[in-house]
């Protein structure tokens, strides 16, 4: 997009003078944006840089739908939070004509800080407060009366059997083999057995669903929050637990669950599940880059380790949490 068009749609918020700094290209177009006051946001143009990975999230009603729930995730949680700026017309979501084809765009409140790095996970009060922010995000989806979310993607049994499916079309390209694709989908039946029938093929519970290293950072005060909700919508509130318990080190998982429990820990069966959602998550990052031709050759080789060094112990019923 050229500067022109951008400037023309941040003339749809009142934001004096604006400079613009671009970030990345991914799931979303990104660019920090800074007033003449020194004031900064974030502009996000909702159009993936592969269009594989374009999804129910970036239609305007899915885009509107996030930012209903992160205006009120705003007002309800007591400490800062990057939250949604309206229009000069009062709407959450821009619409716009741009590169022939129509484009939605929101602008959010910038958080000033850090991602979150391999070496914080060491950190043992980072990691309590990694559990401790989910809990309290956790807890503000349980009485969050949300909207929308037919066009809200969803991470539940259907997510799970669909996942199967594209592993499986990946055979007759040679990113995978049959015998890994069995073992994938065998996987993912052993996971969706365990779960509840509540919320039916969706999940019963609402979600963030890509908890990450690059979606949680340290602000300039010292305190962690989640951004990017991007894949928020409905599944199964340990789906982001074992997203989380994937970003530490196995010695460091105890004290993440202990912070996120208020110290209780999980039970047996919640630890099986968790288990299952941490190797659902680890497969759909596979399927969610499956379009990514640069990611193909990675796939090819980490997909037989995956397979043989933790969905067949999975499967045999050892435990991988420590793994």
């Amino acid at each position: 997009m050229t500067n022109e068009q951008l400037m023309l749609l941040l003339n749809n918020y009142d934001v004096d003078r604006p400079e613009l700094t671009f970030l990345r290209h991914n799931e979303n177009r990104t660019y920090r944006v800074q007033d003449s006051a020194g004031k900064q946001y974030l502009l996000r143009i909702h159009d993936p840089f592969v269009q594989e990975m374009k999804g129910l999230q970036h239609t305007e009603a899915g885009v509107l739908a996030e930012l209903d729930m992160l205006e009120q995730w705003g007002q309800w949680y007591q400490d800062e939070v990057q939250k949604p700026v309206r229009n000069q017309s009062g709407q959450l979501v821009t619409t716009f004509e741009g590169d022939g084809y129509k484009l939605n765009a929101s602008l959010l409140t910038w958080m000033e800080g850090r991602d979150l790095t391999k070496e914080d996970t060491q950190d043992a009060e980072v990691i309590k407060k990694l559990g401790t922010h989910m809990s309290e995000l956790h807890s503000f989806f349980s009485q969050y009366n949300p909207v929308g979310m037919e066009a809200r993607p969803s991470q539940g049994k259907a997510y799970n059997e669909r996942m199967a499916q594209v592993i499986y079309s990946g055979v007759p390209q040679g990113l995978f083999t049959f015998a890994d694709a069995v073992i994938i989908d065998d996987t993912l039946r052993l996971i969706n057995s365990r779960l509840s029938d509540e919320g039916e093929n969706e999940g019963p519970d609402l979600i963030h669903g890509d908890v990450g290293l690059g979606n949680a950072i340290l602000t300039a005060n010292g305190d962690l929050r989640f951004i990017d909700f991007g894949f928020y919508g409905k599944g199964y509130a340990q789906t982001d637990v074992a997203m989380g318990a994937l970003m530490l080190p196995s010695d460091r998982r105890d004290a993440f669950l202990e912070a996120y429990y208020g110290g209780k820990g999980c039970s047996e069966n919640e630890l099986l599940q968790l288990e299952g959602f941490m190797l659902a998550a680890i497969i759909g990052f596979y399927v969610f880059q499956f379009g990514n031709e640069k990611m193909h050759d990675w796939m090819r080789e980490r997909m037989p380790i995956l397979c043989a060094e933790r969905c067949k112990p999975f499967l045999r019923g050892e435990r991988i949490l420590y793994q």
